[in-house]
This record gives structure tokens, sequence and C-alpha cells, in this order.
């Protein structure tokens, strides 16, 4: 009798990993890796450098229409913005893009194969709150609110045409975008944990026997697509929009970039 009930409840070991994993990557998505402020909730030192910035561009263009046209100074108010380059832009967005869909690729095969291995009405249950976990937690919390804005924001940041910046940069386009380098001390601390973390979550999550495996990784196939399609949108817009999605870039203070136009911003 004892170890019937013990054979019992073995199978709900895995259930209590799976759940606990999931648990790990809904509070590393939410809470730390996709979160960020808009453009109008920014810290102050961030508002008065967009401020000053945008000051000085406007001095600029006021200057250059009173040599031009002889007006008054004080009737211009559109900000002349830096030269940016397209093919910059692109390398960075879809160099993400393509970051997360090798994630897809490896991740596929697996939930194939595992989801073969589900043999109860619970286990489909399972699986079906698992996807609208995801769905909602990963991709529209994590990527559609916070990290797919901030990659087409900081897109057009490192693509601005100017010598203070250097050149790896641009190399390293896709890097930038995802805030490894060159950004807030928070931001490139919080990718860099984020991205140990999700390491640490696969390496756990491969331990785990199917089909509990291939629930949990279909729901990380349905938060990266959503990323993925939503990096496309926002980078598709931003270019009928000739500007960025008004989400903040995380730029360090000392940044050589100008700081990329928001939507209630008129452009020269």
């Amino acid at each position: 009798m004892g170890r019937t009930t013990c054979r019992a409840r073995r199978p709900l070991l895995p259930i209590l990993v799976a759940l606990g994993m999931v648990w790990v990557c809904a509070g590393m998505a939410a809470d730390q890796l996709f979160v960020s402020l808009p453009v109008s909730r920014m810290s102050r030192p961030r508002a008065s450098l967009l401020g000053s910035t945008r000051q000085s561009q406007r001095r600029i263009a006021a200057g250059q229409a009173g040599l031009a046209g002889g007006k008054d100074s004080g009737d211009v108010k559109e900000v002349v913005q830096p030269q940016r380059s397209k093919l910059v832009q692109g390398w960075g967005v879809f160099g993400v893009c393509a970051y997360l869909g090798y994630g897809v690729q490896k991740v596929v095969p697996i939930v194939l194969d595992g989801l073969g291995s589900i043999d109860s009405w619970w286990q489909w249950g399972l699986l079906a709150a698992n996807l609208l976990f995801f769905a909602y937690v990963e991709g529209y919390k994590g990527f559609q609110l916070g990290f797919s804005p901030r990659v087409v924001a900081r897109s057009w940041a490192v693509s601005e045409e100017t010598e203070q910046a250097p050149v790896w940069h641009k190399l390293l386009a896709p890097a930038f975008c995802i805030g490894y380098f060159h950004g807030t001390k928070k931001r490139v601390i919080t990718s860099w944990a984020v991205t140990t973390g999700i390491f640490l979550v696969v390496i756990g999550v491969k331990q785990l026997a199917n089909p509990y495996r291939a629930i949990i990784d279909a729901g990380v196939i349905v938060g990266l697509i959503w990323g993925i399609v939503s990096i496309i949108v926002l980078y598709v817009q931003s270019l009928q929009n000739d500007r960025p999605p008004k989400f903040d870039p995380a730029l360090p203070e000392d940044t050589p970039y100008t700081p990329p136009p928001s939507i209630d911003t008129p452009t020269a």
C-alpha cells in the first residue's frame, strides 16, 4: 500500500519543478528584464538631459533659419535631428530578431517530440495554461511593453552618424540594442543578470522529463515569437513615423548620441 501511494505521488515532482521554473521565468521577465519607464516617466536627470539637448537643437535650428531667411529665432520650434544610418538600424533590430529566432529554432524540435508524451487531459490543460501564461507575462508584458520598444529606441540611438561614437558600437548593434553595454548602470547589470538567469533556467528545464519539459518550452516559444513580431511591428511603425517609440533608450549620461526624437517632438 505504501509503495503504491509513493508511485502515485511521483508524477507530482516534475509538475512542481515545472511550475517552479515558470515562476522563476515570470519573475525575471516581469520584475527585472523588461519593465522600464516610458519617456513620460523618466527620472529627473534623464529628463534634464533630454531637455538641454532639445534646447540646444532648437537654438541651432533658430540660428540656421535666421541666417537663411532672416526670420525671428523665437518663431522656430523645429528640432534638427542628426543623420541616422538605416543600415545600422536594420542590423540592430533584425540582429536581435535573429538572436531570438535561433532560440525558437533550437526549442521547436524538443517541443514537437515531447508533446507526443502527453497522455492525460490535465497535462493538456497544463499546456494550455502555460501557453496563456507565457503569452501574457513574457510576450505582452515582457516584450511588447518593455524589451521591444527599448530595442527599437536604442537602434535609433546607435544608428546616429557621429564621430564621437566608436565604430564597434555599430558593429555590435544587436548587443547594443539589447543593452549589454553603453547603457545606464542598472540597464547593463540587468541585461547581463537576466541572460545569466535564463541560462541557468534552461539548464534546470533540461533536467525535466517529457512532457513537462515540452510544456514549458512550448510557452517559451510563444513568448519569443511574440517578441520577434512586436519588434518588427514597432520598427516598421518607427520608419513610417520617422521617429522611434516613445520609450527611454536607457543611455548613459555621458553618451555621445543625441536622444532620438519622441513621437510628440517635431523634426526638421
